[in-house]
């Protein structure tokens, strides 16, 4: 299911941009299930001592899809591809998690690169998926284009799939090409997006997921009413003695600027491996342990 579709307005391709999410519903099975967690997280110290002694290293696909081969149009060259996965693989250092590039493919489809992302309608990009993804449910395939509808990225939560179902082709990150490192998307130039949208592959929620009482159903993130725009000093939308802590504007799950984003929770980290564990595993022999 999608995590996420992060917007830009329609002039902000040059200009200042503010990352705007237009799907923030995370599909109620998952979210009941994070809460499981979560009350597994309270009763027993084993799953989090267990994430931070793991490592993790995932299969990895990028794909650039082009109107042409100009970088304008979508034709991300392999120097910036290659600072975009230096980039993943210095974000995610702290969880444990590296990313072995094992292929790049390149594409020039005019109407793949350009289609609309539509939820009510995915035969282009199914079509797309289709012909490019390589790997298990377990292979993280990225999808790099021009997008459409001033999007900045979308990617899809873990869930239970079968072989060859369409929610199994549909799976991966797609990210608007400009916002690898040194691209043309102003604030969002840093590779930040990839690291985002893959936090939401790994069944991460934003960090203001459904406001102060809601939550993103990890505990050490500190309750945030609303997504961040730009890097604040002292933000803090939840206040209160119920909600200490300011909002986490550093962290890769809320919406700052780029620059402004440095770290995952140790909590999230343990999420990441419980959903690793749950759903996309090659081999769920760990998943019992989680309900300690």
């Amino acid at each position: 299911m999608r995590a996420s579709i992060i917007l830009m307005p329609l002039l902000a391709i040059a200009a200042a941009a503010q990352r705007k999410c237009g799907t923030t519903q995370v599909p109620g099975a998952l979210k009941e299930q994070a809460r499981a967690f979560q009350r597994a997280n309270a009763r027993s110290s084993f799953p989090a001592a267990m994430a931070a002694n793991r490592t993790l290293t995932i299969e990895t696909y990028f794909h650039v899809i082009g109107s042409d081969e100009t970088e304008e149009n979508g034709w991300v060259p392999d120097d910036k591809l290659q600072k975009q996965l230096d980039k993943m693989n210095q974000d995610y250092k702290q969880t444990g998690i590296k990313f072995d590039l094992k292929e790049t493919t390149r594409t020039v489809n005019k109407e793949w690169a350009t289609a609309a992302v539509d939820e009510n309608d995915t035969t282009v990009e199914l079509a797309m998926k289709k012909e490019l993804r390589k790997g298990g449910y377990s292979a993280l395939n990225v999808y790099f284009r021009p997008l459409g509808d001033s999007l900045l990225g979308i990617c899809v939560f873990p869930e239970d799939v079968e072989e060859d179902s369409d929610e199994f082709w549909l799976d991966g990150c797609q990210v608007l090409h400009s916002t690898v490192p040194g691209g043309s998307t102003e604030k969002y130039d840093q590779g930040a997006t990839a690291t985002h949208e893959i936090g939401h592959w790994l069944g991460l929620f934003h960090t203001f997921q459904d406001g102060c009482d809601g939550g993103d159903q990890v505990d050490d993130t500190p309750a945030q009413a609303d997504p961040t725009q730009g890097c604040p000093k002292g933000k803090d939308t939840c206040k209160g003695d119920k909600y200490p802590g300011e909002d986490p504007i550093h962290n890769f799950m809320d919406y700052s600027y780029d620059a402004c984003m440095d770290e995952f929770s140790a909590g999230q980290t343990t999420r990441i491996f419980q959903f690793w564990d749950k759903y996309r595993a090659k081999q769920g022999g760990s998943r019992l342990l989680w309900a300690l």
